[in-house]
């Protein structure tokens, strides 16, 4: 599990916060997870995702943070994700 503490931001710079984590992914000991942009019912948080198929851009994985924001979703969830044009990484659908 990546222990790194919670980071919250407002609004208007949650995609600058969420490219300054997600620079993280270049690092050698993490390459295995991509950092995950969720939103649902107008919340937004973003997590961490250790890549069990795929790669950075697009596969499957499980989460890997304990959520804080989002109600419904449980570290170990498994997540299918992709990364969009401009470099988001989005959940595609969520499976228990």
């Amino acid at each position: 599990m990546v222990k790194d503490p919670v980071v919250y931001s407002c609004g208007e710079h949650g995609k600058e916060t969420y490219f300054s984590i997600k620079k993280m992914e270049k690092k050698k000991n993490m390459r295995s997870y991509v950092y995950v942009w969720f939103k649902k019912h107008g919340l937004s948080e973003k997590m961490w995702v250790r890549i069990l198929k795929g790669d950075q851009k697009a596969g499957e994985g499980r989460l890997d943070n304990l959520p804080q924001v989002l109600p419904g979703l449980r570290i170990g969830d498994l997540v299918k994700f992709k990364t969009d044009k401009e470099g988001i990484t989005w959940p595609q659908r969520s499976t228990k």
